[in-house]
């Protein structure tokens, strides 16, 4: 009957362990990157107890780096299995019942309290004849006195043990590093712990009539000579009563009339994570006690003159199977035990960086990320400012990457292709011309007015603009574009017409330094004349005077500002129209 109740213990297990491993509790859309983060909820203050609420507040603040550990659900759990005694008899196995309590204090460490009671049996089939030693097989007892009546007992017993015990556990790969803690279906564990037990251990003796059993007859046949024969044979003739009180120790403790002795236990085990609310763990503790008396027998078969003790003290064993509610409502989290907190970790770092990779995508390409970008379908190649806006640089309506005249005059009227319009074609625009409905071959100067005259190429004699830099730079400032537009109109105007062009600095640095600098000027001048507007680089004739030449003199070498504004207009670039008369 016993073995029935366990049979149908474990399919019960087993039915259960099926219907819930069928459910899908991990609802993987329900997890954001919410910092922390956790097997079964997502990381807020609602699972932190308000003795860790201060860490928690400091962390989230960023003045500590740790996260307070959270409220974390305590495990019950009903276990049943085989219970066996390691001893001089050989064990027949028996069943255990019990009851298992059990708390996270950390990731890795649990306490785990365990109520244990079980009955467990053994028989040997090889007979014993060293019995002098044993009261309950002597004289001392007349009705077991197998001693002096044939001299041979095939020892056996049956042992009821209660034991209450704590252990330390200590999970071994809940903390990874390649796998989601959730994904983790697996703990593999081990424990140490102590506590106390209670035995009674019987024999079978006598049978139905309170008769010695006849073991001579099994001892002394030749037939029974392995261990299924002869077990066979002594299952025919005995009862399993076990009426009869094994040997015990009437000088150690007893409660309610049975032995009681500490134990030390140790224990490894495997959980299987089932839900969100149940685990189901098959594991195997060891129970080791100062006592030799477990399965009823502590002499040795033939010692000697002298009684002697066998070698080791009895142990016992427990593998049980047990499954184990989940309890501590919806503001506390999954035991510890099952928690990665690497989890945390490892979301921390990829939210980082996906928020660093987010923060740095610019999608129109244009050199400003969508995060700063007013603009971010900026058309391809579109030159734009710091907020990622299309640059329109003369405001007339064309952006810069469609305006083949980018800087055209604020203001002035312009085609569709940003191109200013010239209502007469005498190559000025409207916008700078002072006279309009000029003759189309006539001869104007920049500003749309007939001249006359030819000098310097066919272009007159007019004024052309300077351009000037800033201390000790070479590069010419978008300030000082329209100037140069000026002097390309002219050229274009008049492809015949060249230029000479004059680099200029001021007083300070050396002769030979402000040589090159003015040398410099002037060649980014013609250079850009050239890239820009097109201009036939040999109709620009450069020249360098360095500080020989300054419009402004007698100013000091050295920084003041009362002449900072002085020394502006001594750095420049000079332009005017080639006469072969006077230039060579």
């Amino acid at each position: 009957m016993k073995k029935i109740y366990l049979l149908s213990f474990f399919l019960g297990l087993g039915f259960l362990s099926l219907n819930l491993k069928a459910q899908n509790p991990y609802d993987t859309a329900a997890y954001k990157p919410i910092l922390p983060l956790y097997r079964d909820v997502l990381g807020d203050t609602t699972v932190i107890s308000k003795k860790n609420m201060p860490q928690e507040k400091q962390f989230e603040k960023g003045q500590y780096i740790f996260p307070a550990k959270p409220k974390n659900k305590w495990e019950i759990a009903l276990n049943g299995g085989g219970l066996f005694v390691s001893g001089d008899v050989s064990t027949k196995g028996g069943w255990g019942l019990g009851l298992d309590v059990r708390k996270s204090l950390g990731y890795a460490v649990s306490l785990k309290g365990q109520v244990l009671h079980g009955t467990t049996y053994g028989l040997n089939w090889q007979g014993s004849t060293g019995l002098a030693n044993n009261p309950m097989l002597t004289r001392a007892h007349p009705a077991t006195d197998y001693y002096s009546n044939g001299g041979i007992f095939y020892y056996n017993y049956k042992t009821d043990i209660d034991e209450i015990n704590m252990q330390a556990i200590l999970t071994l790969n809940n903390i990874g590093y390649h796998k989601v803690g959730r994904e983790r279906k697996v703990n593999l564990y081990g424990g140490i712990g102590g506590g106390a037990m209670i035995y009674r251990t019987n024999m079978d003796a006598l049978d139905a009539n309170n008769n010695r059993y006849d073991f001579v007859s099994i001892f002394t046949n030749g037939s029974f000579t392995d261990r299924k024969t002869t077990t066979a044979a002594l299952k025919k003739i005995m009862d399993g009563t076990y009426e009869t009180a094994a040997e015990g120790q009437p000088d150690q403790p007893k409660f309610f009339e049975r032995v009681t002795k500490p134990v030390v236990t140790g224990s490894i085990g495997l959980g299987f994570h089932l839900s969100r609310k149940f685990q189901l763990s098959l594991s195997e503790k060891i129970s080791i006690v100062n006592d030799d008396l477990l399965d009823g027998q502590r002499w040795q078969e033939h010692p000697g003159l002298d009684p002697v003790l066998t070698g080791n003290f009895d142990t016992y064993h427990y593998i049980s199977a047990s499954l184990g509610y989940f309890i501590g409502g919806k503001s506390r989290v999954e035991p510890l035990y099952w928690q990665n907190p690497n989890d945390y970790t490892y979301d921390a770092i990829q939210t980082l960086i996906k928020k660093n990779v987010d923060d740095l995508v610019d999608t129109d390409d244009d050199g400003v990320v969508n995060k700063l970008d007013k603009e971010p379908n900026s058309e391809a190649g579109a030159i734009v400012d710091t907020h990622g806006v299309t640059q329109d640089s003369d405001k007339d309506g064309i952006p810069d990457v469609k305006d083949k005249d980018p800087f055209s005059p604020i203001g002035a009227k312009v085609d569709g292709d940003g191109i200013p319009t010239d209502a007469d074609k005498d190559g000025v625009p409207d916008y700078y011309d002072k006279e309009a409905n000029t003759n189309p071959t006539g001869l104007v100067d920049a500003n749309g007015k007939t001249i006359l005259g030819g000098g310097g190429g066919g272009g007159g004699f007019w004024w052309l603009p300077m351009i000037f830099y800033d201390l000790d730079k070479d590069y010419i400032k978008p300030e000082m574009f329209e100037r140069m537009k000026y002097v390309a109109t002219v050229m274009k105007m008049y492809p015949e017409l060249k230029i000479v062009a004059t680099g200029h600095t001021d007083i300070r640095a050396s002769n030979n330094y402000n040589d090159n600098l003015s040398l410099r000027r002037v060649n980014n001048a013609k250079k850009y004349l050239a890239d820009v507007y097109g201009i036939d680089a040999s109709r620009i004739i450069t020249g360098q005077k360095g500080e020989t030449d300054n419009l402004i003199k007698n100013l000091p070498d050295g920084y003041n500002e009362k002449f900072e504004g002085q020394q502006y207009y001594n750095r420049r670039v000079e332009f005017k129209v080639y006469d072969p008369k006077t230039d060579k």
